[in-house]
């Protein structure tokens, strides 16, 4: 299961940018600014880690807004690696 979570450095990046802000919600377009992405490959990445249910969607009129879902047991996880990741620094 981690290695579909956590399998590239766009994925990662993803993980770490909406677990250092997790009572915020982003669009795409944002996030993509934020971490230096394509909006496009963002996009299929989102579509994958919703699968998982890693991220919770929601809709804002005809915006899309992404945060990780807190009812996940995989977002603590992920969570907690990044801010060991952090203390490391």
């Amino acid at each position: 299961m981690l290695e579909k979570i956590i399998g590239s450095k766009t994925k990662i990046s993803l993980l770490r940018f909406l677990s250092k802000h997790r009572d915020w919600q982003f669009n795409l377009a944002s996030i993509a600014g934020s971490i230096g992405t394509d909006k496009g490959a963002l996009s299929r990445i989102i579509k994958e880690l919703e699968k998982l249910k890693i991220l919770e969607v929601k809709r804002n009129g005809k915006l899309l807004l992404f945060k990780l879902n807190e009812k996940n047991k995989f977002c603590s996880l992920i969570e907690t690696l990044f801010e060991k990741e952090a203390k490391l620094k």
